[in-house]
């Protein structure tokens, strides 16, 4: 295996200048190139756009390509496309992972002396496992051979290169310092041009930061490739994984300022509110709020068929995905290993830091020690569980996300997301739909009953079903210990439901969910309790003596509330019998008092009447108007304020907005 792998170039997009508007207009292809080290793709790049990407004398002396050169080319049909040189060393692999999204065509750059080298298969290797599919491939020198080489030069490439996405590649015959085939070169490059499809994408702006500097007058600067969405001016973006947040200050593409930029293009972002301390190459910025750090990815694989040695349970590898590069150990499902030439998935289990990923992103994998790119593929899973190997719901699971089923997809992910329930805004982001095909999809699902839709979000029937399964459990345990409570708390209810979720549910997901429940009819709620479908309080002959006895107590007690404890001495199962009550004959004002329901309703009418006649009423009124002790009519008063019947507003109350609403 060579050492010095890579000579290619990087998916960045270059766009057509502005209008004098500042409009931004997207080019309509990006092009890559690929080759062996000194096979003339600087020179034909020149010869092609008149723009020498070697800048630096240290490039010219050695004539070679150190760093990265950009160049554009403006076709005969007015479009602008973009060119990057990039220098063949493996370093710049890292780079060529983080720039794949812009990529539209790589011409795969091939001496006509020396025919297809080591290091071109590998290029291609590599620019097949990241997904490139469309090349043309440009013999360069042809003037350097005679006419019998230059055949027997085709037809080594048509056959070294069988078998592979080349193999019915065009083949254009050029040399750059005569020009020739350069005009055949150009037309081919207007039609790729002519095809080459929109990719803008609707989803939440994202780019990988694959450099971080400091121009003085403005601040901190950042550069890559915008992977989705559009992004403007003025737009506020968080930073991944330190979730700091900024503000798009400027945006320029190709030294030009412009208003906004669209995905699958190379950018330059002025940001406000950062130092340079505080992000670097291989953070996220995203407009989206969705993104999660992972420790874990699952991914579909494809080990390359010359790779090194297969993939085995717990190997170290090299993850080269967006603009990191992390240590990871493999995981196969499934299978104990994924040999040479075979697809497979794995569970990379990262070590050195987390990352921030979508589903569908590209990457490549490389042996530790000595680097080998063995295998690349793309993300299934952005954020998963720790698998078994070898169960077959995740086998399932990860073949339907490799399928690409959207409908099948969104099911998987709303019945394995962590969260409960998940907003259309979320499905569209996963999917890499617009917002309005995401709607479709999942109405489509909610009309045959295989999601469930609340007020803002949607839940999997059967995620829905098994959280049911466990509300119930939850509270016929609580009935068959306290037959004789009309429900548990709403409180303790939503609590319990948070604990069996593992805490990985907001508390605005749980208080949907038990809205879900009782709609469903799998839970009754009455005032601030929750019961059973089917639960009923049932008192012995004994027990409803003991509630007659009790209820006619607190019935004389009047405005004056009573503390639960003062019935206890009754009987043993007084307690029991209060606490039934509760809800029912009497009203509990507080964790220990209660008043007889009749009298509460009475005094919410003394209120409501007097207040509408006044404008508002003081505790002293109240206490008159009831005959009752101070402390009494606080116990009644407080009680409205919390429902709302009542608001206090300094020493006074009013009208609460429980009138409003009723």
């Amino acid at each position: 295996m060579i050492k010095n792998p890579i000579s290619f170039i990087i998916g960045i997009g270059f766009f057509i200048y502005l209008t004098d508007a500042k409009e931004l207009l997207m080019a309509n292809i990006v092009i890559g190139t690929a080759g062996h080290v000194d096979h003339g793709k600087t020179t034909l790049i020149k010869a092609l756009t008149g723009i020498e990407t070697d800048t630096t004398k240290e490039e010219k002396k050695r004539g070679m390509s150190i760093n990265l050169g950009f160049a554009y080319l403006d076709l005969p049909h007015g479009h602008r496309v973009g060119i990057v040189d990039v220098p063949g060393h493996e370093k710049f692999i890292k780079n060529m992972v983080a720039g794949l999204p812009g990529i539209n065509l790589v011409l795969l750059v091939i001496d006509a002396g020396e025919g297809v080298m080591p290091q071109t298969r590998e290029h291609i290797d590599i620019l097949t496992l990241l997904g490139v599919r469309n090349f043309l491939i440009v013999l360069t020198k042809v003037d350097t051979v005679d006419e019998e080489l230059l055949e027997l030069a085709v037809e080594d490439i048509r056959e070294q290169l069988a078998g592979t996405p080349l193999e019915h590649a065009d083949i254009v015959k050029t040399d750059a310092v005569s020009g020739k085939g350069i005009p055949e070169l150009l037309k081919k490059i207007e039609e790729c041009a002519d095809k080459a499809q929109d990719e803008r994408e609707d989803g939440s702006a994202r780019l990988n930061v694959d450099r971080v500097f400091s121009v003085k007058g403005f601040g901190t600067v950042v550069t890559g490739t915008l992977l989705d969405g559009t992004l403007s001016a003025g737009d506020e973006l968080t930073v991944y994984p330190s979730l700091k947040k900024t503000r798009v200050r400027n945006i320029q593409v190709h030294e030009q300022d412009v208003k906004k930029v669209t995905s699958h293009h190379r950018t330059a972002l002025n940001l406000a509110g950062l130092t340079t301390d505080e992000i670097e190459r291989g953070d996220v910025l995203s407009a989206s709020n969705q993104l999660k750090p992972t420790w874990m990815l699952d991914v579909k694989v494809t080990c390359l068929k010359h790779a090194v040695a297969p993939i085995t349970l717990w190997d170290r590898v090299r993850l080269l995905i967006g603009t990191r590069e992390v240590m990871a150990r493999a995981v196969p499902i499934g299978t104990d290993s994924i040999q040479p030439g075979e697809d497979g998935f794995l569970q990379l289990r990262l070590e050195t830091e987390q990352v921030v990923v979508k589903e569908r992103d590209r990457f490549i994998i490389r042996t530790y020690s000595p680097m080998h790119t063995i295998a690349g593929g793309e993300v299934l899973d952005a954020a998963p569980k720790k698998h078994r190997r070898f169960r077959a719901e995740v086998l399932e699971s990860l073949k339907t996300k490799e399928e690409g089923n959207i409908a099948d997809i969104i099911e998987d992910f709303l019945r394995h997301k962590r969260q409960y329930f998940t907003t259309a805004r979320e499905i569209a982001e996963y999917t890499g739909l617009s917002q309005e095909q995401a709607q479709g999809e999942v109405d489509g699902l909610v009309q045959v009953g295989e999601i469930m839709k609340t007020a803002s979000a949607y839940i999997h029937a059967d995620v829905y079903k098994q959280i049911k399964g466990q509300a119930v459990q939850i509270l016929l345990a609580y009935h068959q210990k306290f037959p004789l409570r009309i429900g548990m708390s709403a409180e303790e209810f939503r609590s319990r439901l948070h604990q069996k979720s593992n805490g990985e549910v907001t508390e605005k997901d749980i208080s949907a969910l038990v809205k879900l429940l009782i709609a469903d009819g799998a839970c009754k709620e009455k005032g601030n309790l929750i019961s059973a479908a089917n639960f009923e309080v049932k008192f012995t002959d004994k027990q409803a003596a003991l509630r007659d006895k009790i209820e006619s107590i607190v019935e004389k007690s009047g405005y004056t509330p009573m503390k639960k404890d003062e019935f206890y001495a009754l009987d043993k199962e007084a307690e029991s019998v209060v606490e039934a009550m509760c809800g029912t004959s009497v009203v509990q004002l507080t964790p220990e008092y209660v008043i007889y329901k009749k009298i509460y309703e009475k005094a919410v009418k003394v209120i409501y009447d007097y207040i509408t006649e006044h404008g508002q009423m003081t505790l002293g009124d109240f206490r008159d108007m009831t005959d009752s002790s101070r402390k009494s009519s606080m116990l009644i008063l407080e009680y409205t304020d919390s429902l709302e019947i009542t608001k206090r507003v300094e020493n006074y109350r009013v009208l609460g907005s429980y009138w409003q609403k009723n």
